[in-house]
């Protein structure tokens, strides 16, 4: 049985905060027992929101960030000073305000025309960063992730090749290859599922009416019609809690 936990707000800012809160609750937990704090990051708007709010006090001065490595789960490929980069918001909402050691910020690269590359690149990356391995992927302390209209998570798209892949630590995939209508129509590099069921922890961030359909097919305990890519999340070792308004568990 899977680990779920809920936690339900009024509404998407109110999930952005205690995102925050709970993240640095997480980090501080994390660099007391262990030394150090891994977290791969994900896009969006409530993330961005939770971003902000741990760039100013009080959780700036809370975060120990000297023992913090930041990593993404998931990265389009544009350049990182494109509107539509997930390494471009972080590095606006928090990463350009925060004390964090610049050598700490692991981007994934984009300059690469093929993705492929881009992923193996990521792949050396993480390989030389984590010495603490399950199965021979890395344990992440904290993968925050979101859930699509679509049930995708991170950049793992239902249709593509990339949620099948389970030896990999990281992939790419063209959603577009498959819906013609995902926004912003362009490749993705994303982690692989197996560094998303090690993780010690996994924070989900949904919001909005239009995930309620996909979170009910997640809780499920029956194997529903049509599951989603993002129903992967029972098979996760570690807990994973759900940052929910109330519109999205409906």
């Amino acid at each position: 049985m899977p680990r779920f936990q809920q936690q339900v707000f009024a509404n998407a800012t109110e999930v952005g905060s205690a995102t925050a809160d709970s993240i640095v609750a997480t980090a501080l937990s994390s660099v007391k027992h262990q030394g150090r704090f891994s977290i791969a990051l994900s896009g969006g708007s409530t993330p961005k929101a939770a971003y902000s709010l741990m760039a100013a006090e009080p959780l700036l001065g809370r975060m120990p960030w000297n023992q913090t490595r930041l990593f993404f789960g998931d990265e389009r490929l544009y350049p990182h000073d494109h509107p539509d980069s997930n390494c471009n918001m972080a590095t606006s909402a928090m990463i350009s305000k925060v004390p964090i050691p610049s050598e700490n910020v692991f981007p994934i690269m984009t300059d690469h025309e093929d993705p492929e590359k881009c992923a193996e690149w990521y792949e050396d990356i993480l390989k030389t960063q984590f010495k603490r391995r399950t199965d021979d992927f890395p344990v992440f302390d904290l993968v925050l992730l979101g859930i699509g209209p679509d049930g995708h998570t991170a950049s793992l798209f239902p249709g593509t090749p990339a949620p099948k892949e389970v030896k990999k630590w990281v992939t790419w995939c063209d959603p577009n290859s498959v819906n013609p209508a995902i926004k912003p129509p362009v490749k993705r590099v994303t982690i692989t599922p197996p560094l998303i069921w090690n993780a010690a922890q996994v924070f989900v961030l949904a919001t909005g009416a239009e995930k309620k359909p996909m979170l009910e097919k997640i809780f499920c305990e029956n194997e529903p019609e049509n599951a989603p890519v993002s129903r992967l999340l029972r098979q996760c070792k570690g807990e994973v809690t759900f940052f929910l308004d109330k519109a999205a568990l409906g």
